[in-house]
This record gives C-alpha cells, structure tokens and sequence, in this order.
C-alpha cells in the first residue's frame, strides 16, 4: 500500500481540508491508505473514517506535549483530560493504538531540548523520519532512520497536510493489504519512504489559513 500517515482536516485550529478534498488528493496522489491526525481531538478522524470511502482510513490523534508533537494511531477513543507524554503513552498503548514521535528534529516546530527528544524517541512505538513540512526533510531521515534502527524503533512518514494540494507529498509503501498489516510493517521498518517536501508558497498559503481560521473568517463546508 502507499500511505501517507500524517494529514490535518478543517477539525484541527490550522487546516482546511474537507472531506472530499482529502478524498480527491488522496486519489489522484494513488494513496490507499491515509491516517487523520488533527490537533489535540479525534472527532474530525472519526467521521473522516465514514465520510472517506474509497481508500483505507485510519483515525489518530496529533498531541502537544513537554517532548513535542505526538501521535496516537489507531485510535477510536481520545483522553478525557489533558496528559503528559507518560500518561499519552500509556493511554495510547491502552486503546491498541501505537504511538509516533513526529517531526522530531523539526527545529521551528519542536523546541524541544535535543536530550530530551532523545529520551521521548526511547518510549514511542514509531519515529517519524520523514515529513513533508521539514525544510530539512531529507537529511533528517538519515539521520531519524538510523535513530531508529539503533533503538529499534518503526519508521512513518507523513505530508503533514494542512491544505489539499500538499496531500500525498511524503508517504510509505509496503507489501500490506489492510491497516493491521500496515502497523505490523511499520514496527518493522519493513516500509520504503519517499519524500516531497511543500514550497515556500504552500508554507506561506497554509499561514495565511491558519490565520483566518483562528480568527474564524474561514470556515469550509464538511464534506
């Protein structure tokens, strides 16, 4: 399958995608599988999962934490309360899902001591190597995959989409034919990464959005 594991709908504070948006890129990028990551709720994810028909979806949730961005996939239930990374970790591994370190060497997103990063990348399931917002998305998969093999850890990679046309832009392929055996692969660093990252003009759009939706002058429609 190819995945891209790391996309934002309009239920996240800085992302305008719909439904159908993320459908129709999903489908002209050929992805069959895609995982919903929205900011700090899961509700986006799981209507996303009924609304999202023709390729495979599986529901997550992107966390702020003391140790930077964290994502629980596979994920059918969010906490009831905020928590700390610990807590997010074992409340992930609670509800079957498995836990991913993202971005984590992203300098302007994660200002996260570099010891402490390490330490996080020891207690998640996965690290993210690869995304497609890092302007040093390249280098740092060298560097992310070796961490990973040496603390044997799985690899993900994401677009990180906030907008439509950068869906599908950093992604995983691998030999499964369903979610369960996509995670398996993951674990298993048994997946291939390509990586595209967003232009400056697609940075700059995703600000611009990101601005009017806080200021709720920009609301798209749910599907």
């Amino acid at each position: 399958m190819k995945s891209d594991l790391h996309i934002h709908t309009f239920y996240s504070h800085d992302a305008i995608n719909t439904f159908s948006e993320i459908e129709k890129y999903a489908l002209k990028r050929g992805l069959d599988c895609i995982a919903i990551t929205d900011h700090e709720r899961l509700d986006g994810a799981l209507k996303a999962v009924k609304h999202i028909t023709r390729i495979k979806v599986i529901p997550g949730i992107e966390f702020y934490t003391e140790y930077g961005h964290l994502i629980g996939l596979n994920l059918y239930k969010a906490p009831d309360k905020k928590m700390s990374f610990d807590e997010l970790i074992e409340f992930i591994k609670s509800q079957n899902g498995v836990s991913i370190m993202a971005h984590p060497l992203d300098n302007i997103r994660n200002k996260v001591d570099k010891d402490l990063v390490m330490n996080a990348l020891k207690k998640v399931d996965i690290i993210e190597v690869a995304n497609a917002h890092d302007s040093k998305a390249k280098i740092n998969y060298i560097v992310l995959s070796k961490i990973a093999e040496d603390l044997d850890k799985g690899i993900s990679a994401g677009s990180d989409s906030h907008i439509p046309t950068t869906i599908g832009y950093t992604y995983v392929v691998d030999d499964s034919e369903d979610i369960e055996n996509l995670i398996e692969n993951l674990m298993k660093r048994r997946v291939k990464i390509y990586i595209r990252t967003v232009s400056l003009n697609q940075r700059l759009k995703k600000l611009l959005y990101e601005g009017l939706h806080k200021a709720r002058l920009y609301r798209p429609s749910p599907t």
